[in-house]
């Protein structure tokens, strides 16, 4: 009777067992699926958002959700729906922070995909633009731009702000570079020889001036550096932000601002007047006109109205043309629109070719189709500079 008792009880314990087993696995089954979901629905781009997250019984028996996010979206989506699944868990998830500011203080800073110097250039960005910072090591800081993207950039190119720093900054008194070519700005109001530059500014560069009034001699207006340099640059080349951020969509600038470099060398990666790829001409040269795009041609394709490859003579000055893959429909080229067929595009370098067959000036490459920007600001992927939180106080 025993040996039948002791047998029964332990059928009964294996059986339980058992059961936790299932209902263990089945709890980790709902939960990556959770997680999976919100990582497709949130931060489905990893050149924008870091989801590393992930679901696993630990040696407890219980069920853990660790990783990184930088992402507060994804982040607060994540925790609402797994509270609503009503699953127990280890949280270990950490959400990167968003009190840690840098500005640019080079005139162009480069940006790579991997913390060291010889990683590959993913993108750049200008004197004065505002950067979220994710973490830090001694040498390069992992950040993201205004218009999403996530890149590491040497410590050496940027200073530290704080978020009083940043909130002080937004309303300070600050010019924007609006001149189409290069410009000097030198160690005083008359300064004139070479040892006497402080640095260069290129178009989109953002300062601010020392004090609440600024303070023009000889020409030139003086100027602080993000960094607290102090430097002396010609006012003509110079704009109020809060007047450059005001504009409206103006298609001659966004042309005007890509044809004054025509001949300017391709850079992959590259994202200033002084040499850049196609898709830097585009957020360059919309810039200028104080509209955001997106980083990469893959992205800014899909954003706007879109016009189909075949009605391309409904295209307008300003529109952005997509070229590729025409089988399976990956987009590996951006051009901006003018007119009659004609765009122009960074190719080797900055030039002009046509859309039109018939031109001599025709490229074979196959075009896939165009997007207008103008009527769309504002909506998904496109910003307005003078709504974007990170350079104006909202």
């Amino acid at each position: 009777m025993k040996k039948h008792t002791t047998l029964f009880l332990l059928l009964v314990f294996a059986s339980a067992i058992c059961t936790i087993a299932q209902s263990s696995a089945e709890e980790l089954r709902k939960a990556s699926e959770i997680v999976s979901g919100i990582q497709k629905q949130f931060a489905p781009d990893a050149r924008r958002n870091i989801f590393q997250i992930k679901a696993f019984s630990n040696n407890n028996g219980g069920l853990t959700i660790k990783g990184t996010t930088s992402d507060s979206t994804a982040f607060n989506a994540l925790k609402k729906q797994l509270s609503s699944a009503g699953i127990e868990y280890t949280d270990s998830i950490n959400l990167m922070p968003y009190d840690i500011w840098a500005l640019v203080r080079l005139s162009v800073a480069s940006l790579r995909t991997k913390g060291t110097h010889s990683a590959e250039l993913s993108t750049q960005a200008l004197m004065g633009t505002p950067l979220r910072v994710l973490q830090k090591s001694k040498e390069f800081w992992q950040v993201q731009t205004p218009d999403g993207y996530i890149a590491w950039i040497p410590s050496s190119s940027v200073v530290e702000k704080s978020n009083e720093n940043i909130k002080s900054w937004k309303d300070s008194k600050r010019f924007i570079t609006t001149s189409p070519f290069q410009v000097a700005a030198y160690r005083s109001f008359t300064a004139k020889g070479t040892r006497d530059i402080v640095t260069d500014l290129v178009r989109g560069c953002i300062v601010s001036i020392p004090g609440t009034i600024p303070i023009v001699e000889n020409g030139r207006l003086e100027i602080e550096l993000p960094d607290g340099r102090l430097a002396y640059a010609d006012i003509s080349a110079l704009t109020p932000i809060e007047e450059w951020a005001s504009q409206n969509f103006d298609a001659n600038t966004i042309l005007d601002t890509a044809y004054a470099i025509e001949g300017t060398p391709y850079l992959w990666g590259g994202m200033s007047t002084k040499a850049l790829d196609c898709s830097g001409l585009a957020k360059t040269a919309y810039f200028a006109n104080g509209i955001i795009l997106m980083r990469d041609a893959s992205q800014q394709a899909l954003y706007g109205k879109r016009i189909e490859a075949k009605d391309w003579r409904m295209c307008r000055a300003g529109d952005l043309l997509f070229f590729g893959n025409a089988k399976t429909g990956k987009v590996t080229h951006v051009a901006i629109y003018d007119q009659k067929g004609n765009y122009v595009h960074s190719s080797g370098r900055v030039k002009r070719n046509s859309l039109d067959p018939d031109s001599e000036s025709y490229l074979p490459t196959p075009f896939l189709h165009a997007v207008r920007i103008d009527g769309k600001e504002e909506t998904e992927g496109i910003i307005r500079a003078r709504n974007h939180p990170w350079y104006f106080n909202k």
